[in-house]
């Protein structure tokens, strides 16, 4: 008898090793992902990291405080213009929060715009932790107070995304009836971007995010200006062209000579 379980035991494993191969692969995916969205997809900064008083720089900022439909508490800053001619809702990318992007509100500015800037959950003075649909909520709730409590018509609002907040403001203008949308240096959805910033990993297969603003684009009638530096050392141009390919009429592409991600306002006058 216990020889006959003793001669079993090895066939046995044998027989469980693929299952623990394939188990240990899953977690090993498993963590993977979590590590990929903790330190790529969302890197927020919270308060008191960056520049919180805009003053000092020739801004005159409003604080504003308002919640998403899960209750989760928002805030950003109210950048009025005396002569405005439009207003913008600027939607940041994955680090940092609002008061890490002084000098790009000081370039809108100049557009002679009302700006509504805001952190996402999890970023800034923002409570909550960011997600996907947390993200997209934000959004929403930023353009509702952005209508309701600074009194701005809908027509008026023109939504701007960098980078992942371009995905962010695509997917809003499927949702909220703005004037129009600009996306900037933005990608597809996550797994491209994933494959273009790390072509030899597989870091693409640990995103659960996907933000796939390529399948968006082409239900949104408003005007769109896609913008994209041809030097982008995170997003790849050519993500950027083929978002805009899949985008309806009507839509324009401007490449921006010699900018890389992060500089796009300094070369694209």
């Amino acid at each position: 008898m216990t020889t006959n379980t003793d001669t079993r035991r090895p066939r046995l494993l044998g027989l469980a090793q693929p299952t623990l191969a394939v188990t240990g692969g899953v977690g090993a995916l498993g963590y993977l992902r979590r590590r990929f969205q903790r330190s790529r997809v969302f890197v927020p900064n919270r308060y008191p990291d960056g520049v919180w008083e805009p003053h000092a720089f020739g801004l005159r900022v409003d604080d504003v405080w308002f919640e998403a439909e899960d209750g989760v508490k928002l805030h950003g800053w109210w950048i009025p213009h005396p002569a405005a001619r439009g207003t913008i809702l600027y939607c940041h990318g994955n680090t940092g929060s609002i008061a890490h992007r002084i000098g790009i509100f000081r370039h809108l500015q100049r557009l002679r715009v009302n700006l509504l800037a805001f952190d996402y959950r999890g970023y800034g003075r923002s409570s909550g932790s960011p997600s996907e649909a947390g993200l997209f909520r934000d959004v929403r709730a930023a353009f509702d107070h952005t209508v309701h409590s600074l009194e701005r018509q809908s027509s008026e609002i023109l939504l701007f995304g960098h980078s992942l907040g371009g995905a962010v403001a695509v997917d809003c203008a499927l949702h909220r009836p703005a004037a129009g949308l600009v996306v900037q240096s933005s990608f597809t959805h996550i797994r491209d971007a994933a494959k273009a910033m790390f072509p030899t990993l597989p870091l693409h297969l640990a995103a659960t995010r996907e933000f796939r603003s390529i399948d968006k684009v082409g239900r949104i009638a408003i005007p769109k200006l896609f913008i994209h530096g041809d030097r982008d050392e995170s997003v790849p141009l050519e993500l950027g062209e083929k978002l805009f390919a899949a985008a309806t009429d009507p839509k324009e592409l401007y490449i921006v000579r010699r900018a890389g991600h992060n500089d796009v306002h300094r070369y694209g006058g």
